[in-house]
């Protein structure tokens, strides 16, 4: 039996593929000659959803982490011109919030760009229409709400699993300026950017091919899998965020709006950051929390 059920079934979904013959029906509508006194317009075939393919999926991938490399690059060539950072090692500076947060905010604009010059160029369409963006309108702090009550659930359920004392993520918390710098990101362009990919590009794809439960688990496992190496590929955490990701992915297909997921996923993160904001005493104590 399938996982859940689509209320709102995507554009597309279960259609066959036109074929070379009727590609131009899907653009525009042709006068078909019945006779010569009764000229008939067909209707227009459905278009594909979604129109982009995984290669485009591929792309945005790949640009991605060329864009993070460079602008990752691009900082570390400026840490080492101020004094303070000229004498501390490579090491160090790899881990460092202010560095790596600042070379992923200056390269995920760009990303965000290139995500709306694909879809734009595939579609022709207003780019919240072809990736359903959907704002959910006085609904949306509900979605907010959700997401701070999925991870006090999911946070509450972790602590019955062997979470590893230490894991690479706690190297960024450094200081306070750090902890802030960390969760201004991560409650704005990190969720932005990863649900316009993941539930509004991977998921689509995706359900285009399999069966629904299948597309809702494979767009969380993808999910999972990119937060592996802040987790150390520790299985415990990374289930966690696998189910956290089969939440935002279902939120999608229940609303058919990535805002939606969006908005959760922002309230989540917002739940994880507050809860530490308190224990740390305000990140001042950051130690306190350390693991």
């Amino acid at each position: 039996m399938p996982l859940l059920s689509n209320p709102t079934p995507e554009p597309g979904d279960n259609l066959p593929e036109p074929s070379p013959m009727s590609a131009d029906l899907a653009v525009q509508p042709e006068m078909v000659q019945i006779s010569p006194m009764e000229p008939v317009m067909t209707a227009p075939l459905p278009r594909r959803f979604p129109p982009w393919s995984a290669w485009d999926v591929l792309a945005v991938l790949s640009f991605t982490v060329f864009a993070v490399f460079l602008f990752s690059i691009i900082a570390l060539a400026i840490a080492r011109r101020i004094p303070g950072y000229q004498r501390l090692p490579l090491a160090d500076l790899a881990t460092n919030a202010r560095i790596v947060v600042g070379a992923q905010a200056a390269a995920y604009p760009i990303v965000l760009i290139f995500i709306f010059i694909l879809v734009r160029s595939k579609t022709h369409q207003r780019f919240r229409d072809a990736i359903h963006w959907n704002w959910p309108g006085i609904s949306g702090f509900g979605f907010f709400v959700g997401g701070t009550i999925l991870a006090v659930v999911v946070e509450g359920l972790s602590s019955y699993l062997p979470i590893p004392k230490s894991l690479p993520m706690d190297k960024y918390f450094h200081d306070a300026a750090s902890a802030y710098l960390l969760a201004a990101f991560g409650m704005s362009l990190a969720p932005l950017l990863e649900e316009l990919f993941f539930r509004g590009m991977l998921y689509p794809l995706l359900r285009r091919t399999f069966r629904l439960s299948i597309a809702v688990l494979l767009t969380a496992a993808a999910f999972a899998a990119i937060h592996g190496a802040q987790l150390g590929y520790a299985w415990a955490p990374v289930l966690s965020i696998f189910v956290v990701g089969v939440a935002f992915t279902v939120t999608r297909v229940r609303t058919n709006s990535v805002a939606a997921s969006f908005l959760m996923h922002c309230g989540y993160n917002s739940a994880l950051f507050t809860a530490l904001w308190i224990a740390s005493d305000h990140f001042h104590h950051l130690e306190k929390v350390a693991g």
